[in-house]
């Protein structure tokens, strides 16, 4: 006799669910949390414990913040300078976009020059008194050189500058173990900048001011060569007027009369403006929270 199969006979049989597969249900770990309690409780405390012994164990540190906004309006004399060198093809120094932007500053802040300023000035601390920085810190090295690198180790960890990019705003923020020490720091920090500026700034407009008086001195000569011819001209033809030609001829020696009066009149206005800026002692940063 034949046999006879159908479909259903070579079908795979069900899987057997074995105890691997075996979801844990979330109520089943808060039933093993529930009778393990104690060993959880236990284990948070000491977790707890240890947290608070660390803290306990780190110095306390003191954080003071000062922040400023750099004035780049005050640099508009200086651009027309610079502007009116540039005409003549000489350049003086750059302008004031960069320098006046924040990350120009905090660069600036973190800069060796400085750093260095900063920590070659006493600092007075309570219980202490006036003392150095690297005695302070009780640094010691083979050579004084070597303490100093320490120190300026330590104050480029010591402060951080923050940038606003809307506001335009640098923020300078010092942590030490000192009270004193961070407000003493911050506040030897805005002036190391305000000096900077103020350096900065002199010296450009000096450097302005030298430019300009040698084009004062030959724009004098040009005016004075163009007057000549003016005045030559003049006492030569009388009656000029009576002639296109010559009357074409005195128009343009007129012309180049007004035009080097025109630019002796700006050159020397730049220059009485380069000489209040050389000697100008207003800041040009606006401080907006003092340390």
């Amino acid at each position: 006799a034949l046999a006879h199969f159908s479909m259903s006979d070579f079908e795979a049989p069900t899987p057997v669910r074995t105890t691997t597969d075996v979801e844990i249900s979330l109520w089943e770990v808060m039933a093993v949390l529930l009778r393990r309690r104690g060993m959880v409780m236990v284990a948070t405390m000491l977790v707890s414990l240890a947290t608070g012994v660390y803290a306990h164990l780190q110095p306390l540190t003191y954080t003071t913040s000062a922040a400023f906004r750099p004035q780049g309006s005050e640099q508009g004399a200086s651009s027309q300078m610079l502007a009116l060198a540039n005409q003549f093809g000489v350049n003086v120094g750059g302008g004031a976009g960069d320098e006046a932007s924040p990350h120009f500053y905090r660069e600036l802040l973190a800069s060796r020059e400085i750093l260095t300023s900063v920590s070659d000035e006493p600092f007075t601390v309570s219980d202490v008194g006036s003392v150095m920085l690297k005695d302070l810190l009780k640094i010691e090295g083979e050579s004084e050189a070597v303490r100093d690198e320490a120190v300026l180790e330590w104050l480029g960890k010591a402060v951080s500058v923050a940038t606003g990019s809307q506001t335009g705003t640098v923020t300078i923020s010092v942590k030490t173990r000192w009270p004193d020490l961070s407000v003493a720091i911050a506040a030897e920090l805005m002036t190391e900048v305000a000096l900077f500026n103020m350096d900065t700034r002199q010296s450009q407009a000096a450097s302005e001011r030298v430019f300009i008086e040698t084009r004062v001195e030959e724009a004098e000569e040009r005016l004075d060569e163009a007057e000549a011819y003016l005045r030559s001209f003049l006492e030569t033809n009388r009656q000029w007027e009576n002639s296109p030609m010559l009357s074409f001829q005195h128009d343009g020696l007129l012309r180049e009369v007004g035009l080097r009066q025109s630019v002796l009149t700006t050159l020397v206005q730049s220059y009485e403006q380069a000489r209040i800026a050389e000697v100008r002692d207003t800041p040009v940063i606006t401080v907006l929270q003092s340390p």
